[in-house]
């Protein structure tokens, strides 16, 4: 099932409504380190700022005919690639800095967590 896509406009730094840490400081990079975070996308310059394992690990095994690679997609066309339970995806209008697309979800729970 296709990730769920939320808009909404914000100035601030971003936090993941999943662990409450910080995403994306006011003027800086993502934070890469959150473990919530699936990929962060700049739709105002086309770029991939980050991209997690998780994604990687969770993409089908053929992408859509017009992409050799995952840098070749936007992040609705991602989105739209990925199952992960509970991840959404949140698409920030920044203003000034146009939407930058963030992929989250729940940290992934191991054996030892049960």
């Amino acid at each position: 099932m296709p990730l769920p896509i939320v808009q909404f406009n914000y100035l601030g730094a971003l936090h993941s409504p999943f662990s409450g840490g910080l995403i994306q400081p006011v003027d800086d990079a993502c934070n890469e380190e959150e473990p919530t975070l699936l990929f962060a996308y700049d739709a105002n310059v086309g770029e991939w700022g980050y991209i997690s394992a998780r994604v990687t690990d969770n993409l089908p095994e053929s992408l859509p005919e017009d992409a050799e690679t995952l840098e070749d997609l936007d992040a609705t066309e991602v989105a739209e690639l990925l199952d992960i339970p509970g991840a959404i995806v949140m698409a920030v209008d920044y203003d000034w800095n146009g939407i930058i697309y963030f992929g989250v979800a729940p940290v992934e729970s191991t054996d030892e967590d049960a």
